[in-house]
């Protein structure tokens, strides 16, 4: 019998149990933490990857206008406006990629492979309500891969909380209309509020009178008040105050 020892003396008195000899496996997580393992960041790589990800069944489906979440009957490729607006708003300061895996056919296995070859820090997804848990495997994916994960559609702005809730995976909702809401939280999140051309200063400026850059005294990012955004504190998943539409 191994020496026995007192869990608890203050709650079990004098009785004993046994002492167990432990397993003592490696600990390597410490190692993949400092990023020791992790692939070197690429030419190829961009600062946000946004998506139309693969469809359900590998048909054409519509995650736009006003169709949206459903397989299209026409066999029609409906452009990604959307994505394209963003991008146009983000290209000036951030390094960018639009996949349209349905336009393009792209399944999960060329998929994962093209956020491999991109390493997105930032993975911006449509999601429509019949596509979900699928459109969330790709938040997995590129979560699993060191990206911070964000959703935007018909199906988040509703319901932003019960989305974030059982999807760990994905770190943003972007409430309501996206376009300025990415571009803000973008910069709060790297620090780029000053480096703003004067168009997005404009814009800003024209549809929000009362927008100002929620920072501390002390450079540090008050999360709570970039609007029409849902993220998580902690445990806690957060609803901000909607952004004025443009």
């Amino acid at each position: 019998m191994n020496e026995s020892f007192d869990i608890n003396k203050e709650n079990l008195g004098t009785r004993r149990i046994p002492k167990l000899r432990m397993a003592n496996y490696p600990d390597a997580d410490a190692i993949v933490r400092q990023g020791l393992l992790s692939t070197p960041r690429s030419k190829d790589a961009v600062d946000i990857l946004l998506v139309n990800p693969p469809t359900p069944d590998g048909g054409y489906w519509i995650r736009t206008q006003h169709r949206v979440g459903r397989r299209t009957r026409e066999n029609m490729i409906w452009p990604q406006v959307s994505l394209a607006q963003m991008a146009a708003l983000l290209m000036d300061s951030y390094t960018l990629k639009i996949i349209d895996a349905n336009a393009e056919k792209i399944g999960w296995s060329e998929f994962t492979t093209l956020i491999e070859k991109y390493q997105p820090r930032y993975y911006f997804t449509q999601v429509t309500a019949p596509t979900l848990e699928n459109d969330m495997y790709g938040c997995f994916l590129a979560k699993a891969r060191g990206a911070k994960t964000i959703a935007f559609g018909t199906h988040v702005t509703p319901i932003p909380k019960e989305s974030l809730r059982p999807f760990p995976s994905l770190d943003f909702v972007l409430v309501g209309e996206p376009d300025l809401t990415i571009r803000d939280l973008l910069d709060h999140l790297e620090g780029r509020i000053e480096q703003r051309s004067a168009l997005i200063k404009k814009l800003f400026d024209e549809h929000d009178p009362f927008y100002k850059p929620a920072i501390r005294d002390d450079g540090s990012v008050v999360m709570y008040g970039i609007k029409g955004l849902a993220w998580r504190d902690g445990d806690e998943i957060v609803d901000n105050f909607p952004r004025p539409f443009i």
